[in-house]
């Protein structure tokens, strides 16, 4: 897909003003050490996370065989194949990118792309609070525990956090685009177009505070609570050992 004449150079004037080296990548001579360096960093990235995240998913999976799953084996399996198709949809494009003079994989692949990495992104960072509050309701409510902490809870609780990230994750598809120009230095290449600053600046405002500031509250005071009554726990047994002294 290919922007009209005064978009395009909108697009390329804010590119210009960013100095987005990504986008830019074409400005550097592909000839040079990046060029070779960089995609073997990035291979070797690749081939850690997958063997790594292949294995997590095996072992899992012998699991079910011998017994049911519990709910924190559901969602580290759900965070391994985040991760996984993570590394599948960012790592080998972001390569080229060091290694190719232009995006060669057509506009379906440059929405595509961006998008799944967003999905996987947000899909990582919602399991690790699922997880902690699975933590917290294992060690706080204790008693409560096997009544929420059962497989299809977690299973619905998968299911919502895929949801919720397919969801955020449209204005990125939305926005990317594969343009041309003129006077870049790529033939075309894959950018973020937002037609108006507001929206960005919202929707960037937005991913901060679901994907960041307010996931990482949330741990703090799962974990918090944890620590806490654990301390208070300690301190009780201290008080029985003395008191048997």
């Amino acid at each position: 897909m290919l922007l009209p004449g005064n978009e395009t150079g909108y697009v390329w004037t804010e590119l210009l003003n960013t100095g987005n080296l990504t986008a830019c990548a074409g400005e550097e001579d592909h000839g040079g050490p990046e060029a070779v360096i960089v995609p073997v960093i990035f291979g070797c990235i690749f081939f850690l996370g997958v063997v790594g995240n292949s294995l997590v998913m095996i072992v899992i999976g012998k699991i079910k065989v011998r017994r049911n799953r519990s709910t924190t084996n559901i969602f580290i399996l759900n965070l391994s194949i985040a991760d996984l198709l993570f590394l599948l949809f960012c790592v080998p494009f972001q390569a080229t990118i060091y290694s190719l003079p232009e995006w060669i994989f057509g506009a379906f692949l440059c929405k595509c792309v961006h998008y799944l990495v967003m999905v996987c992104m947000l899909v990582s960072i919602f399991t690790l609070v699922a997880m902690s509050v699975d933590r917290y309701i294992a060690v706080v409510h204790s008693k409560k525990s096997p009544c929420i902490r059962n497989r299809r809870n977690a299973l619905i609780g998968v299911c919502v956090i895929w949801a919720l990230s397919f969801i955020f994750s449209i204005p990125v598809a939305q926005h990317q685009i594969l343009t041309d120009h003129p006077e870049a230095p790529n033939s075309s290449f894959c950018w973020e177009a937002w037609y108006a600053s507001a929206s960005k600046h919202t929707y960037k405002v937005t991913i901060l505070v679901i994907g960041y500031l307010l996931p990482l509250g949330l741990i703090i005071c799962c974990y918090g609570k944890i620590a806490t009554l654990l301390f208070l726990k300690l301190l009780e047994r201290l008080d029985e050992d003395a008191a048997a002294v």
